[in-house]
């Protein structure tokens, strides 16, 4: 009896480990709004007006393809931004793909933001509760994005350089 029950403790602990690994991003199947792309990204940003604001950020990345779905809101005070979103999609993968943005308030940095965004422009990295992110902050310093992709094709660490360049000349 206490083998069976040994046993089965192992099979159920085995079971939450893995759910818990990191894997590819999110582990699940895409949904509808996460549907797989592999459409490449064009090197020339799609030429339209954008509004200079947090809207017009998600909404240009959107036009060019470096985002997919609906957004998540972020909690953002914990690293002195203004607001911030999280996408989550497959790229030549299998949800593998997160993108998180965030806006700062330039007028009012507070010392967190003004740290976080030292660490960035420093390490093109900032550390929170002893973790490290890559992260890259936008020409006109208003904005940061993490884009993390489990997939290390060729065509995935292209549309990772294509995101930062596109990302990074948004409102220069």
């Amino acid at each position: 009896m206490k083998k069976i029950f040994i046993l089965m403790l192992a099979v159920i602990m085995s079971a939450s480990m893995a759910a818990c690994g990191v894997g590819d991003v999110g582990g699940t199947a895409p949904t509808s709004s996460q549907a797989e792309s592999k459409a490449p990204v064009s090197s020339a940003a799609v030429k339209k007006e954008y509004d200079n604001n947090f809207s017009g950020l998600l909404k240009y990345l959107s036009d060019n393809k470096i985002i997919e779905g609906n957004g998540l809101e972020m909690k953002s005070d914990y690293i002195g931004a203004k607001k911030g979103v999280k996408y989550q999609f497959s790229y030549n993968g299998n949800a593998n793909v997160t993108v998180e943005l965030y806006e700062y308030d330039l007028e009012n940095l507070n010392a967190k933001a003004k740290s976080v965004i030292d660490e960035i422009k420093e390490k093109e990295t900032f550390t929170v509760l002893d973790n490290t992110f890559p992260a890259v902050m936008s020409d006109n310093g208003r904005y940061m994005m993490v884009y993390r992709d489990t997939v290390t094709k060729d065509q995935n660490i292209k549309h990772h350089q294509e995101a930062t360049k596109l990302f990074k000349e948004f409102k220069k």
